[in-house]
């Protein structure tokens, strides 16, 4: 069993998780003018196994029962097929600006699966700054640009795979939860990272290696940017982070995901901000902040217990 981890820490990882994550986006997008989506992450997967097996291999020795090996077989599928696989193919039917807004239902099932996985129990403050944080993406979509988004048959089709998607990362987040409590972040993220990647070489064919080994300098900078950073630090940490408080707390790191890319494309990809992004990532960062401040609070001014004389 892990020792307690302080709650400023486990914040602090929770945040640069979600800016890892945030950040991804752009180098996906550069990324995918040489490479297919099942392509990129079959390459992001393979190659993150290979970074992990240092704490893979720490778990040598150690006894799993048959509900811990199954409940990490069912995380490692839900990472790589359930989420990313699912959402690569989602996203390729429907807009981008549909697919922030149906990704960005996370924490809404993390906070469900929680309540009915784990029986937490939020308090009014997580669910004030939820709703806050929620608020604030309805503002981001509604004065954003949706003039692609149709109801087609195809973009439906699409929009039930990415949100799929969302719910099946939401449910890795709430399992994830026990494993890592008590084998650690480090190597929970290398066995299911292992475990995810295996079905992926389904989808191996030659001309992945050819089309890895045609990319430039910056190709190979975002493919890094992909793989430590996100699929191997961000995962990392973000387990780390949701072991040590409520599920429904941890998720509502999720929110500042669009936020984080955002910022993002207007560094690297010069887009512009605008006002309605603005507004969107102050409600965003204030609902984040409110559920937050409680328990913040309580450990940078723990209370003393009244000595009576």
């Amino acid at each position: 069993m892990q020792a307690r981890t302080p709650y400023s820490v486990a914040a602090g990882a929770l945040l640069l998780a979600v800016s890892c994550w945030g950040m991804a986006p752009v180098a996906t997008r550069y990324l995918l003018t040489d490479l297919t989506p099942i392509q990129l992450i079959l390459i992001r997967f393979a190659i993150s196994t290979i970074l992990l097996l240092p704490p893979l291999l720490q778990l040598r020795g150690q006894h799993w029962s048959r509900a811990k090996i199954g409940l990490a077989i069912l995380c490692g599928l839900l990472n790589s097929i359930g989420y990313n696989l699912i959402v690569a193919f989602g996203l390729h039917f429907i807009a981008a600006s549909l697919g922030g807004i149906l990704i960005a239902t996370e924490p809404i099932w993390i906070l469900l699966l929680s309540l009915l996985i784990t029986h937490e129990r939020p308090h009014w403050s997580v669910l004030l700054g939820f709703v806050v944080a929620a608020i604030g993406i309805g503002v981001g979509t509604l004065l954003g640009n949706t003039s692609d988004i149709s109801l087609t048959g195809t973009q439906i089709f699409g929009a039930g795979l990415t949100l799929l998607a969302a719910f099946m990362w939401s449910a890795y987040t709430v399992l994830i939860r026990p494993l890592t409590a008590k084998y650690g972040a480090s190597r929970c993220t290398a066995l299911t990272t292992f475990i995810g990647t295996l079905p992926l070489f389904v989808f191996y064919t030659p001309q992945v290696a050819t089309n890895v080994l045609h990319l430039n300098v910056y190709g190979w900078l975002a493919l890094c940017l992909l793989t430590v950073g996100s699929t191997v630090i961000a995962t990392m940490l973000w387990n780390y982070g949701v072991a040590a408080m409520p599920g429904s707390q941890a998720g509502l790191f999720l929110y500042l995901v669009p936020l984080m890319s955002v910022v993002g494309g207007a560094l690297f990809l010069h887009e512009v901000i605008t006002a309605g992004v603005l507004i969107s990532g102050v409600l965003i960062l204030t609902g984040v902040c409110i559920a937050q401040a409680r328990q913040f609070m309580r450990q940078r001014f723990p209370r003393e217990p009244l000595k009576y004389v």
